[in-house]
């Protein structure tokens, strides 16, 4: 609802019977209306109308943006929008279409439709065609949408308010609003709980009173009147629930039709946005479980803020106030809160939430969710030796230990995967630094979590990946499209202490190259019965833009991997970028990308630089102005951060960084 009446909505004809919203401007949208044409109605749809000269005039916390790309043009220079949005197979928006002063770009083209309307079109950098008839601007993914809104506009084919009475209906509710959204569809979000209620179609509305007050309506048109029971009146009433209101909502129920009016206090709003709730929670690095009685947790940010209107949440239940406030009033940043020590375990969640007029606010850290543990694999027993090495005594009766299949990602809506095997192999025992254990079964590649009161990801304390023995590294060649894949053995480079492992051989069968996860044509067993540091294979025509991996053949488990394109060493001196090393790449292919202190701009390097970009050639940083974040032109560049390269639109072969 709230997400619904910040976006934009519809209008049409005047229908009496309804309460209308109590404005002394009529909101007309007959100009962003009349080129919607019959041919984008779905089954389930909305179609959505504002008027941005009026929703400007609410001082809101965040206004009313165009629905479209404006990068091209002004945004403020939109005066209404109408757009459709279709949800029978997936969500997508199939027309936009926007009224007001304003002006294409200067490189379009000219078409003109099948019924003779005439119209100047370009393609967007979203994928959208956006073109004008000199009335009104409209965007769609395709040409043939884009020109039926002309030959609707123009009468020249059929509207969508009159092939879809229900839109139509819908829109012509709460007629003086200055935004409305109408939505015909199977299911009703704002009434999903109500299964067996058919609806008709759903209406939210906005008013503009004045600079710190909007109306705002949601009504519903159902089938069976006999359904405008209490229970849903009631469900409307709290879809105002996270709104700044002054009074409570108000309902009416005429026939089938029941709607709920509230007002918005914007000035309240406001004050909710300006406030930065307690938050960034922070526990002191030095504690001693055993010793200390209290836990203290910092706050890190904040405004002042009442202690009853914050919840301490201790692993998800609320905690004490009397305690965690330590005597506050009210809590802002620097403050200290505590936690009985006794209450303290591993993997201990604390969120701080702060409740408002626009919902609430959360701030939430996990205490003790790390320990250090060593871990050694044997790929030939399946045996995954682990060794405590913290000094923080660990209760053995509560530590699982659990190996899975695969590396874990944490996906909330997926059901948690059912370990290969797991144990709680100390318990009954106070775990100290120095304990290990070993665990079977364990596969190449597998994840082994440590967890605190079960194996879930949430109940890690410490994860350990079961790697099979050796890595790999590539060497790729763009011009003859070759790649050099060689294993290695030996000690990690930054494990200077580890013991030499250069003598490690093994099967060179246990052992594939893949590409683009297919086998590679050559595999280490066509050169080698067995590998050893230094085993290297050479494979053709691996075109660039492929994906190859080094894995352990029997479970796939990764070892190395890269992506094959070309590289280009490069040097920053005073605004020159000179290549110095590396590939010679067509010049036509490539952008330079220019990341300054206010900004950024792209270059094409095929207008500095005829045929190829090679050892010796260099360009010049010599912006004017840049693009920032908000797509705004910014004249001074400012200092350079870096300059990278990109080859065929899509692989960055190159990177440049001033001398700091």
């Amino acid at each position: 609802m709230a997400a619904t009446l910040a976006g934009s909505t519809v209008a049409a004809p005047d229908d009496d019977r309804v309460p209308k919203a109590s404005t002394t401007t009529e909101s007309s949208f007959d100009d962003v209306l009349a080129p919607l044409p019959a041919s984008v109605a779905e089954d389930s749809m909305a179609v959505a109308v504002t008027n941005y000269e009026r929703m400007r005039e609410a001082d809101q916390p965040y206004g009313p943006t165009p629905p479209i790309n404006t990068a091209e043009m002004d945004a403020d220079n939109v005066s209404k929008s109408a757009f459709v949005t279709s949800y029978t197979d997936e969500y997508s928006r199939p027309l936009t279409v926007l009224s007001g002063d304003i002006e294409l770009p200067e490189s379009t083209d000219s078409s003109e439709t099948d019924a003779g309307v005439e119209y100047e079109y370009y393609d967007a950098e979203s994928d959208a065609v956006v073109a004008s008839d000199g009335d009104v601007v409209v965007a769609s993914t395709d040409r043939e949408t884009v020109e039926a809104a002309f030959d609707a506009n123009a009468g020249k084919a059929d509207r969508l308010l009159e092939t879809e009475s229900a839109i139509e209906s819908g829109l012509s509710t709460f007629p003086e609003s200055d935004a409305r959204s109408v939505q015909i569809s199977d299911e009703q979000p704002t009434l999903s709980e109500f299964e067996d209620v058919d609806i008709e179609y759903t209406i939210t509305a906005q008013t503009v009173i004045d600079a710190d007050t909007i109306e705002m309506s949601v009504g519903i048109e159902l089938a069976d009147e006999s359904d405008a029971t209490d229970e849903l009146i009631e469900t409307l009433e709290s879809q105002f629930a996270y709104a700044a209101t002054t009074d409570e909502p108000s309902a009416e129920v005429d026939g089938s039709f029941v709607s709920t009016t509230v007002t918005r206090d914007l000035a309240a709003e406001r004050a909710v946005r300006e406030h930065e709730s307690p938050g960034y929670l922070q526990v002191e690095r030095d504690f001693d479980i055993e010793d200390d009685d209290r836990l203290e947790i910092e706050i890190g940010r904040g405004d002042p803020t009442p202690i009853e209107d914050l919840t301490l949440e201790v692993d998800d239940e609320p905690y004490d106030r009397d305690i965690w406030a330590d005597g506050h009033g009210k809590l802002e940043e620097g403050d200290t809160i505590v936690i009985e020590m006794d209450d303290v375990e591993p993997n201990l969640s604390v969120s701080l939430t702060h409740e408002h007029e626009l919902g609430s606010s959360s701030s939430g850290t996990t205490i003790l969710s790390h320990f250090r543990f060593e871990s050694s694999y044997d790929v030939d027993s399946g045996e995954l030796t682990l060794e405590y090495a913290d000094e923080f005594p660990l209760d053995g009766d509560q530590v699982f230990v659990a190996a899975f299949e695969e590396r874990r990602f944490y996906r909330s809506n997926e059901e948690a995967t059912e370990p290969r095997t797991s144990s709680q192999p100390w318990d009954g025992e106070t775990m100290a630094e120095g304990d290990t254990a070993t665990i079977e079964d364990v596969e190449a590649g597998d994840t082994v979590i440590v967890g605190w009161k079960g194996t879930d990801y949430d109940d890690s304390i410490s994860r350990q990946q079961a790697n099979p023995p050796g890595r790999a590294r590539f060497e790729y060649q763009y011009d003859d499209e070759t790649l050099e894949a060689t294993l290695e053995f030996g000690p990690l480079s930054s494990d200077p202490d580890s013991e030499s492992t250069d003598d490690v051989e093994r099967s060179a069968s246990e052992y594939e190259l893949q590409i683009d996860g297919e086998p590679a044509d050559t595999q280490w067993t066509d050169e080698f019965d067995t590998v050893s540091t230094g085993a290297t294979i050479e494979v053709d025509d691996v075109a660039v833009g492929s994906d190859v991996e080094a894995v352990w053949a029997e479970t796939d488990a990764t070892i190395g991997g890269t992506h094959a394109q070309p590289s280009i060493d490069l040097a920053y001196d005073d605004g020159t970028v000179e290549h110095v090393g590396g590939d010679a790449l067509p010049a036509a292919d490539l952008e330079a990308e220019i990341w300054a202190e206010n900004g950024s701009y792209t270059l094409t390097l095929g207008d500095e630089i005829d045929g190829d970009f090679e050892d010796g050639d260099s360009f010049t940083v010599d912006a004017e102005s840049v693009t920032d974040r908000s797509g705004d032109d910014v004249d001074e560049i400012g200092t350079v951060h870096h300059v990278s390269v990109r080859y065929d639109g899509e692989y960055r072969v190159g990177y440049a960084f001033p001398e700091r």
